[in-house]
């Protein structure tokens, strides 16, 4: 999957209602990464939102799969339709070959899950 960067803000929702804030690195339709002040548990399940001013919000659940030296990687679990549809639209205006990006994308709608 191919990966764009951004300068977007990245919140985690934990579990107790606990939260972390950070910065997107780069993102694909499957996963994240991004800078954070702290470490995860490998594993660890969390709520992601993407914040930027040219997309709504983008709200999705993950799990960690990589946590070390500032960084977090996070594999969605589940990516809702509408939350999709906004990534998918982020990732074309920011991938520099939005037609590759596009095939790609439209390979992985069997991936949506339905948010309970």
């Amino acid at each position: 999957m191919r990966r764009v960067s951004a300068a977007v803000a990245v919140e985690l929702g934990l579990a107790g209602g606990a939260s972390l804030a950070g910065r997107l690195v780069d993102v694909s339709v499957v996963g994240l990464r991004m800078s954070a002040p702290s470490e995860l548990a490998l594993g660890t399940s969390c709520r992601v939102r993407l914040v930027a001013s040219e997309l709504q919000d983008v709200d999705a659940r993950a799990t960690v799969v990589r946590s070390g030296a500032g960084e977090l990687a996070l594999r969605f679990d589940d990516l809702p339709y509408e939350s999709f549809e906004r990534l998918r639209a982020f990732l074309l205006h920011h991938a520099e070959d939005p037609s590759a990006l596009e095939d790609e994308l439209s390979d992985r709608l069997g991936f949506l899950g339905d948010e309970s």
